[in-house]
C-alpha cells in the first residue's frame, strides 16, 4: 500500500509541475514563493487527496521545530531527549566535555572481555546507551556519528574502555544539549 500511494503521489506532483530532486525519490520541488498560487496548490490537492491542517509545525516525531521566517531557517532540535537519555542513564549532572570521544582513541577487540566473561546486565546497559546515541545521530546529531559508530562495533561484548567511551558521549551531550540542524 505504500509503494502504490507513493506512485499515485508522485504521479499527481509531477502532473501539478513539480520536480522530482536528482537521487531522492520522495522529495519534489516546485519554484515558487506566491501565496495565492500556494492556497491553489492546497485546494486542488484537497480534491484528490484527504488533508488537515494542524498549523505551524512545531514539534514532529519528537523533534522539536523552530522556524525563524525572517532570516529563513529552520532549526531541528531533540533537547527533550538528549535530557530523558541523560537522566536515564543518571548523567544529568556529568561534567561536559567539549568532543564526543577523546583524541587518537581506538576502540579494539582486545578491550572485550573473554566471551565466558560477560555480564549480562553491563552489556544490556551499554547497548541501551549506544542504542539512544544512535537514534539521536539519526535525526538531528551527525556531530555524534564517528564516536557512535565506533561504539556501534561491540555491542555483542563490550568491555569497560568501550563503556567509558559511550559515557564520554553522554558527557559531551550534557554540554550539548540544544545542539541541533539548523537549515
Amino acid at each position: 500500500a505504500p509503494s502504490a500511494f507513493h506512485r499515485l503521489f508522485k504521479k499527481w506532483l509531477l502532473n501539478y509541475g513539480f520536480k522530482p530532486i536528482s537521487g531522492d525519490r520522495v522529495t519534489f520541488l516546485y519554484p515558487c514563493n506566491n501565496k495565492e498560487l500556494y492556497q491553489r496548490f492546497l485546494k486542488d490537492l484537497r480534491k484528490d487527496f484527504e488533508l488537515s491542517d494542524q498549523g505551524t509545525v512545531n514539534w514532529y516525531l519528537g523533534v522539536s521545530v523552530k522556524r525563524d521566517l525572517a532570516n529563513r531557517r529552520t532549526t531541528l532540535l531533540q533537547e527533550q531527549y538528549v535530557k530523558d537519555v541523560l537522566e536515564r542513564f543518571s548523567m544529568t549532572s556529568a561534567m561536559p566535555v567539549s568532543t564526543p570521544m577523546e583524541a587518537n582513541t581506538h576502540l579494539t577487540s582486545a578491550d572485550c572481555p573473554s566471551p565466558h566473561k560477560v555480564d549480562k546486565q553491563f552489556k544490556r546497559e551499554y547497548q541501551r546507551i549506544v542504542g539512544s546515541l544512535m537514534y539521536l545521530l539519526c535525526f538531528t546529531r551527525p556531530d555524534l556519528a564517528f564516536s557512535v559508530n565506533q561504539c556501534s562495533r561491540f555491542m555483542s561484548n563490550p568491555g569497560p574502555l568501550h563503556m567509558a567511551a559511550a559515557c564520554r558521549i553522554l558527557r559531551y551531550l550534557a554540554g550539548t544539549v540544544h545542539y541541533g540542524l539548523t537549515y
